[in-house]
């Protein structure tokens, strides 16, 4: 024999009467075994079907930010259908302290990583009080006071003073070509020279005589 007790009805918020979406509605004995479940859509509506083998049970409701309710204790004949409108009050949420950490941007990380290799950097706050009174590129490194820089002319390369050779030129972590970068200063975040060892470490062979590294900003970080 076939059981088909139904409850349809809707779920709203005491006092606001808006309807509560995506509450769970289940039924149960008055031993707590569950005999139907559902989830109530987004007007407030549900259709829950029960199988209590017309034995009396109980209609809960639960939602995070809802508090939980209990109905009255319910009788149904085997196919008899009810129809019900709950009214649930709201609460708010109580939690333990939270520690939320940011995840570190793409500029700290590759300054970090700049500072673990133990290269020489310019740090952002030193390149920040350069960028804005720097007219070129050539003009920011030169008001670096870097000792270790030889800043020629447009069509010559940056030489190393200890080697009189020109470094290689790496923008973003990608070594450039030319002998010269076409690079905006007011978009430098830091700069890093290398020394042929740690040049040669990071970019092999193209890097005989040391490198100038330099990281623009990031976007979200402008």
């Amino acid at each position: 024999m076939a059981f088909a007790q139904v409850i349809r009805g809707t779920a709203r918020a005491s006092g606001s009467e808006r309807p509560l979406e995506r509450a769970r509605i289940v039924a149960m004995r008055e031993d707590g075994r569950g005999v139907g479940e559902a989830t109530t859509d987004d007007a407030g509506r549900f259709l829950l079907r029960v199988d209590a083998r017309g034995e009396p049970f109980l209609i809960s409701i639960t939602r995070i930010g809802l508090r939980p309710t209990l109905s009255s204790t319910l009788y149904l004949g085997p196919r008899d259908t009810l129809d019900v409108d709950f009214s649930v009050a709201e609460e708010g949420i109580v939690t333990d302290t939270v520690k939320v950490t940011s995840a570190p941007t793409l500029n700290a990380t590759r300054l970090a990583e700049a500072n673990r290799r133990g290269w020489r950097v310019l740090p952002p706050a030193e390149v920040e009080k350069l960028r804005e009174r720097s007219n070129s590129f050539e003009d920011l490194l030169r008001s670096s006071g870097n000792t270790g820089l030889i800043i020629g002319r447009r069509d010559e390369c940056i030489r190393s003073t200890r080697t009189n050779r020109c470094l290689l030129i790496v923008l973003d972590g990608v070594p450039l070509s030319g002998t010269y970068p076409n690079i905006n200063p007011r978009d430098v975040y830091f700069l890093a020279v290398l020394s042929p060892n740690q040049a040669q470490v990071q970019f092999g062979d193209r890097a005989p005589n040391g490198a100038l590294v330099v990281y623009t900003r990031a976007y979200g970080d402008r």
